[in-house]
């Protein structure tokens, strides 16, 4: 091959360092950073697939889209239920098997998903992959902490987080444009292959390291009283942004048809909203360490003027499509905040923070897809819509009296604490 034809490795490490702001650390542990950052990615990009597959899938079954809903509550409730008992119970286990573990499960779920002869097999397939993702959930934070220097642990777990915030944003478009050309299930059969691969590259690939504990699970050491309301305060803000989006993004493909766009058009759309809410990731990096509060703001301000362009009939075709664009490019920018700031609040390990982030998280997808199904089969969007978009400014409001856990101004020595 030609010089210029490729990327040398060499070069590609010293990009990711800068972009990683981790200058310092070796190739090997840089490697191991990425792969971890590719686990979660992969692991929200199988949780969030079938919001892009739902009309199909409920057309298979011959069931409501509401009810089609359910295979995102069964994985989600899973997570909910079991991230934090699992973070806890594995402190002493070997963190290179657990991933392979877990990595396992999803490959399993995906499969039964794929070939599910009924829609309740299905949502067992998903429950599995709920169960791995909580495993998952509960080693790739303490994977990272072990990966780099003490004053790194909380830039490590955002920047591993950050696979999850990019697998929510293009997990829906990727598998709508798969089951646009091919279907529904021949999408949940790339979700296998891509678990398949990344295993085998976890495998040769990530460097193994020590358990965080030793001997039995232990439960993890509590902070102050003030450290543990402020990290309260951020997973309930977490919560409810969660719930918010997921009451309508779990039904954004019936919302953009009922909206005037064109069912082929639906691929295409998702995916143009998920590059442009990439942004929001962007957008959240250049602020999160510095001005948490006019951040977090930010984002859930364009969340919610997305969201609100699309009660009724304000906006149609394209123009709700860009409407759906603003909307996820504010919840993409939210999600490093709230990890930040539950790391940041010092209340407990920063495995178990990003367990219960997880955990939270997840809640309020079970909440949203689940009480979104109901209310679109019986309401409809006129009384849905308008709910998501208060459930939202409810967060924001939180969030601005919450001074303490998002602050105006992060000092340079508040973050290096925090790590």
């Amino acid at each position: 091959m030609a010089e210029g034809d490729f990327i040398p490795r060499d070069r590609v490490i010293t990009m990711v360092r800068e972009i990683m702001l981790f200058k310092t650390l070796p190739t090997q542990t840089i490697i191991g950073l990425c792969a971890l950052f590719a686990c979660t990615f992969t692991a929200l990009t199988s949780e969030v697939a079938p919001v892009g597959l739902l009309i199909d899938m409920a057309q298979a079954f011959h069931i409501a889209e509401g009810q089609a809903g359910l295979a995102v509550s069964a994985f989600a409730l899973m997570v909910a239920l079991g991230a934090v008992p699992l973070t806890i119970l594995t402190v002493a286990v070997d963190r290179k098997k657990l991933m392979l573990l877990s990595l396992g499960g999803y490959i399993l779920s995906n499969l039964i998903v794929a070939l599910a002869p009924t829609f309740l097999i299905l949502c067992a397939g998903r429950a599995v992959g709920g169960v791995a993702h909580a495993l998952l959930m509960s080693i790739v934070s303490a994977y990272a902490a072990r990966l780099v220097p003490a004053n790194m642990t909380g830039r490590a777990i955002s920047f591993v987080y950050g696979g999850t915030s990019l697998g929510a944003i293009l997990g829906v478009p990727g598998a709508a444009a798969i089951g646009h050309f091919a279907s529904w299930r021949i999408a949940m059969f790339v979700m296998t292959g891509l678990a398949v691969l990344l295993a085998i590259c976890i495998a040769f690939f990530l460097p193994p390291v020590a358990p965080t504990g030793t001997g039995s699970a232990q439960l993890p050491s509590i902070g102050s009283r003030k450290a543990m309301r402020v990290f309260l305060v951020v997973v309930a803000i977490d919560a409810l942004f969660f719930v918010a989006h997921n009451l309508l993004y779990t039904y954004v493909t019936p919302l953009l048809l009922l909206h005037g766009l064109p069912k082929a058009a639906l691929s295409v759309a998702l995916l143009l909203t998920g590059v442009v809410s990439i942004s929001g990731l962007w957008a959240a990096g250049q602020v999160v360490d510095r001005w948490p509060a006019a951040g977090l703001l930010g984002g859930g301000l364009a969340m919610l003027v997305g969201m609100g362009l699309m009660s009724g009939h304000i906006v149609t075709g394209w123009v709700a499509v860009a409407s759906v664009g603003l909307w996820c490019t504010g919840y993409s920018a939210i999600i490093p905040f709230v990890m930040s700031g539950a790391i940041r609040a010092r209340a407990t390990r920063p495995d178990v923070a990003g367990a219960a982030i997880n955990g939270a998280s997840n809640l309020g997808i079970l909440l949203g897809s689940a009480l979104g199904g109901q209310i679109l089969t019986w309401s409809g969007f006129n009384i849905l819509t308008p709910l998501a978009v208060g459930v939202a400014l409810a967060a924001i409001l939180l969030a601005v009296f919450s001074p303490d856990a998002f602050p105006r101004i992060l000092h340079p020595h508040e973050d290096d604490a925090s790590s």
